[in-house]
């Protein structure tokens, strides 16, 4: 009897660069060691195996919150104070711009 072998090969096409803490990347290469897995398919069976889960093992989810009160009770600036403030950008960029000027010459 004659036995065929039937390679599949699957090629990967994304690359991903992840920065982890040293401790972490140790605990992964050691992960890999133990399992005889390199460390790409170990990070991979890590991820496929937390992201089935449907919710995140560890942690929370950021949810956006609201601003609202967050600055109750604080000072509200008037128009004055608008005003003051772009007068002393004004001057600031005249400034700036006077020394750019003299310097080019």
């Amino acid at each position: 009897m004659h036995s065929a072998y039937i390679r599949i090969t699957v090629k990967k096409d994304a690359v991903l660069t992840v920065r982890l803490p040293a401790t972490t990347r140790r605990r992964l290469e050691a992960l890999a060691r133990q399992e005889g897995r390199s460390m790409s398919a170990q990070a991979e069976r890590l991820i496929e195996q937390g992201m089935s889960t449907g919710a995140p093992a560890r942690g929370h989810v950021r949810t956006a919150r609201s601003l609202a009160g967050v600055l109750s009770g604080g000072r509200v600036p008037t128009v004055a104070d608008f005003r003051e403030v772009r007068a002393l950008i004004s001057a600031s960029l005249r400034r700036r711009t006077r020394l750019h000027d003299d310097r080019r010459r």
